[in-house]
């Protein structure tokens, strides 16, 4: 790869954030392959452990949905994601509730990608579960259409990224990559319920997903550390939406659990894929499925299918105990397998 006349390391380093115009053209040249890989750590290095401004957010978001396949859905549609890191090695929580609110009637758009921080990521489980996870652009909206529910796996449709992955590899540790990916969706999802594991991006990426068009974003952080709701400790939350772009706290209340964390952690994808399935099966413990009914109810309120989280509780633990919820999951195997 050629480097580019432009040098954004020493730029970064000489102004710390770059405009939305500069991060655009920077993020531009990375993913056509235009920097090589030693400009690309530098430019890690000169941001460090700093997160980018929302204006520098802006344009970076630009400039990689221009260089993604776009999957067009013709209706509103829920994501639940979580930015990992935060280190809990907990099974694949929002995957799963993303198929309890699609049983739920709520059309989901769940976008992911292999394990990066985590022992086991959302498509890593996914194809675990059977599901053909590299379909294309044109097939995934005719499954999303069909069944009201599709899974995108980022590197399908983000091709781009492989131009950073090395430097990514060389540089050895968090970059602005790690909190990219739930920000571009590659269907342009109108709500998303977004899991941080830091509550210092909690507003740029909150902001930063209004002003590049989202209508609703719930940002959710749990006091013990998980980029979830968790029974043991009250979530905060924060909803962005175009009446609320700077944010604002909602609050969710829930009795909560005594009890550690082991019960919902896991070591590799085979353990992830069967604690899933038990849930589905109801045969899971107490714990694992109601961190699920748990992280749904605040997906379907982040959707606006209730704005009470008894209600959205109660609608996820009916679907999972009526066996809608596996069905979805069977449906979504056989549609994107073609049988």
């Amino acid at each position: 790869m050629k480097a580019a006349n432009n040098t954004y390391s020493k730029l970064i380093k000489e102004k710390k954030n770059l405009n939305a115009a500069e991060a655009y053209l920077m993020q531009n040249d990375i993913l056509k392959g235009k920097l090589d890989n030693e400009e690309l750590v530098r430019i890690f290095k000169a941001m460090g452990k700093r997160y980018p401004s929302i204006e520098m957010m802006q344009g970076i978001i630009k400039a990689t949905r221009e260089s993604m396949i776009p999957v067009e859905i013709k209706t509103d549609a829920l994501d639940i994601v979580g930015t990992g890191g935060d280190g809990l090695r907990t099974f694949n929580i929002s995957t799963v509730a993303s198929i309890v609110c699609s049983a739920c009637d709520v059309p989901v758009v769940k976008h992911g990608s292999r394990s990066a921080s985590s022992k086991c990521g959302s498509a890593d489980v996914m194809e675990a579960l059977g599901v053909n996870i590299v379909v294309d652009s044109i097939r995934a909206a005719k499954c999303f259409e069909d069944i009201g529910m599709i899974f995108l796996f980022a590197q399908r449709f983000h091709p781009a990224m492989k131009n950073v992955a090395e430097a990514r590899k060389q540089y050895g540790k968090r970059t602005y990559f790690n909190i990219l990916g739930p920000l571009v969706n590659p269907a342009g999802v109108s709500h998303q319920t977004l899991g941080v594991f830091d509550s210092k991006i909690t507003s740029l990426m909150g902001e930063a997903s209004v002003k590049a068009g989202i209508k609703k974003l719930w940002a959710v952080r749990s006091n013990d550390g998980m980029d979830e709701a968790s029974l043991f400790s009250l979530p905060k939350v924060v909803e962005y939406s175009k009446q609320a772009p700077y944010g604002k706290p909602k609050e969710i209340k829930y009795k909560l659990r005594r009890g550690k964390l082991n019960e919902i952690q896991i070591e590799n994808v085979t353990q992830s894929a069967k604690i899933i399935l038990d849930i589905l099966n109801n045969k899971a413990t107490e714990v694992q499925t109601e961190t699920v009914v748990l992280n749904a109810a605040v997906g379907l309120m982040t959707f606006g299918k209730t704005d009470n989280l008894d209600e959205g509780k109660a609608m996820a633990t009916e679907a999972i105990k009526s066996g809608k919820a596996l069905k979805k999951l069977y449906k979504l195997i056989a549609i994107t397998n073609n049988v």
